[in-house]
């Protein structure tokens, strides 16, 4: 079975994926004028160099479909959609919906010629036209989809079954209530990692491994999820919290460091703010009578 990933491009992709855009788009009446561009020598690259973020689909480790994405205003964007084997599109839009999800972000548009097939095909992805465009050559209409919204809250007694069957947990307790201490990844209903806080006495916590569902690995949401729990610990009092330093945690070394986390043997070790219930609060704070 042919293996289909994706990924960022680098400018290394700049003749592959050049060469995918001359091929995709030679021809085609309604082809963006950046199209062009991406399938000159050098054009591609130049694009890069000037901002532009590529998602490159490659089967065996051949490119077979790219896409031009970005964010403005709280949207995101896509366009520039090349394809050369059949569900190389669908696997790039799905990589653009997880990209906004990964932002915060809750819609994603883009523009296509309303072209019946093509609209067609955007429908079954979840996309609704919002609005059409006249042109002289052609019309064009703009799609967008509501992707659902990526948190990393506290456990509920509704996440109980699917966090036993996720991480290999009996339920029941999770069942009786919300235990303090454990967090979901949720995309949107969906419970797509857990994550926990384990005492381990005298101000120290660790923070578990965090588990994740298939197809959710390599975004770092794990940081994220660390990140979560951690703030948790901090405010209970934890002064010194470690984690397990997995491949994933190694791999985005940088990251935890701009977070205060930092490498100690086999784990990563963060020393958090906390302050004393009893301490007098910042200048300028006031509780609530």
């Amino acid at each position: 079975m042919t293996s289909l990933t994706v990924r960022d491009a680098t400018p290394d992709d700049s003749a592959t994926v050049a060469a995918l855009y001359r091929s995709a788009f030679s021809g085609l009446a309604y082809a963006q004028p950046e199209a062009k561009q991406a399938s000159q020598p050098g054009g591609f690259e130049l694009m890069l160099q000037t901002g532009s973020a590529f998602l490159v689909a490659l089967a065996d480790g051949e490119a077979c479909g790219a896409v031009r994405w970005w964010q403005d205003e709280g949207i995101c964007w896509y366009d520039l959609l090349a394809s050369l084997r059949p569900g190389t599109g669908r696997a790039l839009t799905r990589a653009v919906d997880q990209r906004a999800q990964d932002l915060g972000l809750r819609l994603v548009r883009t523009r296509i010629p309303d072209v019946r097939r093509m609209a067609d095909a955007f429908g079954r992805w979840g996309y609704l036209p919002v609005s059409r465009v006249r042109g002289e050559a052609h019309d064009t209409l703009e799609l967008e989809k509501r992707v659902p919204l990526l948190t990393v809250r506290e456990q509920r007694r509704s996440d109980a079954a699917a966090m036993a069957e996720l991480a290999h947990l009996d339920p029941w307790p999770f069942e009786q209530g919300t235990r303090p201490g454990w967090f979901i990844l949720a995309d949107g209903d969906r419970v797509a990692g857990v994550v926990s806080v384990v005492d381990l006495k005298g101000g120290a916590a660790e923070i578990a491994t965090p588990v994740l569902a298939k197809g959710y690995d390599g975004r770092a949401l794990e940081i994220w999820m660390l990140e979560r729990a951690a703030t948790w610990a901090s405010t209970n009092g934890y002064h010194t919290l470690s984690t397990l330093a997995t491949d994933a945690f190694r791999a985005r070394e940088r990251d935890l460091e701009d977070r205060r986390w930092f490498r100690e043997g086999d784990r990563f070790v963060k020393q958090a703010e906390t302050r004393p219930l009893d301490e007098e609060p910042p200048m300028g704070f006031q509780f609530d009578d």
